[in-house]
């Protein structure tokens, strides 16, 4: 048998429980979504026309790697040369991103949508190696710190000092009930779905902020680099 909760520790259960305030909405999560040109740059990655094994194609290739009109290289056997730095996308073309699980993890799949609706595949990656290094390169520092594990859903959490008699709505400092604000607007505006949740309990004896802020993301909002950067603008105004 499992060993019994004392008296007191479930009266803190109950009252951390009633003092941690919620901001969620559940719509039907899209299985793909189309993103910008400077989401696929955000991620690391430059759109390429070129030729691929002599036939013409679209690829993408690291931005790292500087690769400019002209060159010539072989990846995994292949030959690539590079025509065109894609730096807008063609009118009636698209980038388009799908998450599945794949092997009990969150994948990512890239595409490019021609104009006449062909797809080619871009590139398939692990959502969470690929989430961290676009944090990485665009210095989104709080949600990597924050993250916590990556599927269907990505999850962040955020903890600050020891817990303790957690404060009521009335007494929330501005900061904490801005980013109650800024989380219910992200999730019914932009990423309708969602959950954040987060418990205060007032300052420490050095004036720092205790708290725990959790946030359920759905992974594919991610790649939109507009809403990673409003979520890690709100967490890291937590201090």
């Amino acid at each position: 048998m499992g060993r019994s909760i004392a008296p007191n520790e479930l009266l803190r259960k109950h009252e951390v429980a009633l003092h941690t305030y919620v901001r969620e909405q559940w719509d039907e999560i899209p299985r793909r979504i189309e993103v910008k040109l400077k989401s696929l740059k955000a991620w690391g990655f430059d759109l390429v026309f070129g030729l691929r094994g002599g036939e013409e194609a679209v690829f993408v290739s690291e931005s790292e790697r500087g690769r400019q009109v002209g060159d010539v290289y072989e990846e995994e056997g292949e030959v690539f040369e590079v025509r065109e730095i894609v730096k807008a996308l063609p009118k009636g073309s698209k980038i388009i991103v799908e998450v599945g699980l794949e092997d009990r993890r969150g994948v990512i799949h890239g595409y490019y949508s021609a104009p006449n609706g062909q797809e080619t595949l871009l590139f398939s990656l692990p959502a969470a190696e690929l989430l961290l290094a676009y944090f990485k390169k665009r210095r989104l520092h709080a949600l990597i710190e924050a993250f916590h594990s990556s599927g269907l859903t990505t999850e962040f959490i955020r903890r600050r000092g020891t817990t303790g008699r957690p404060i009521p709505f009335e007494k929330l400092p501005a900061k904490m009930r801005q980013a109650l604000r800024v989380a219910n607007d992200v999730i019914r505006r932009h990423t309708r779905s969602g959950r954040f949740t987060l418990v205060y309990f007032g300052k420490n004896k050095d004036g720092d902020d205790r708290y725990v802020v959790t946030w359920l993301v759905p992974t594919i909002y991610l790649f939109d680099v507009d809403v990673a950067e409003r979520i890690d603008k709100s967490l890291a105004a937590l201090g």
